[in-house]
């Protein structure tokens, strides 16, 4: 290899790696976990309907409660249940926590865990 094409590739190399840092957050970025919301509705079989209409996961077909309780979920809300949205065989297509608004309604949001 010629002097002219290894100093081509480092700095290629070199360009690749400076991009993939850049992308990665680096510092000076806050990691906020959060609520993806799912549903929302006035009581709990609306939410079950709402939850089975939802599309963003993939087709749901039926909602199994996993636990109920007192802040049972993983999130910075007080969930009272946890729930998994079921495809057609019955797989989990995404776990969600539900929990009561201020207002009485019955919410529902897939947690996002940050990870730094």
């Amino acid at each position: 290899m010629t002097t002219s094409v290894r100093i081509g590739l480092a700095v290629l190399v070199c360009n690749l790696l400076g991009a993939c840092v850049a992308s990665s957050g680096g510092e000076g970025e806050d990691c906020v976990s959060h609520y993806d919301a799912v549903a929302t509705a006035a009581t709990w079989g609306g939410l079950k309907e709402a939850m089975v209409a939802s599309t963003t996961w993939g087709r749901v077909v039926s909602v199994r409660t996993q636990a109920r309780g007192d802040d049972v979920g993983a999130g910075d809300e007080d969930a009272v249940r946890v729930v998994d949205l079921l495809d057609r065989k019955g797989r989990r297509l995404v776990q969600v926590d539900v929990w009561r608004s201020d207002t009485g309604a019955w919410e529902a949001g897939a947690w996002s865990q940050c990870i730094d």
